[in-house]
């Protein structure tokens, strides 16, 4: 697959690592987290983006050291 869509393997990696960014850091960045805040107000919960940033952003500052520093640390510089 990766070679049919032309695409390089720190390229992928590129894009696994922003969406996953995406999703954890904003609550409209992944459809899963539209529907758990939809579930949750239907159970009288209402996350606001005060309350979803607290639990996100330390979540993105361990991902964005991860994907910098793993592929750092254990693939070899070119």
């Amino acid at each position: 697959m990766q070679r049919e869509a032309g695409m390089s393997t720190e390229a992928w990696m590129a894009l696994a690592a922003g969406s996953t960014v995406a999703g954890n850091f904003l609550i409209l960045g992944a459809a899963g987290n539209v529907i758990i805040v939809q579930h949750a107000e239907k159970h009288r919960v209402t996350p606001d983006f005060h309350t979803f940033a607290m639990a996100g952003v330390p979540r993105v500052l361990v991902n964005l050291a991860m994907s910098w520093g793993w592929p750092s640390v254990f693939l070899p510089f070119r």
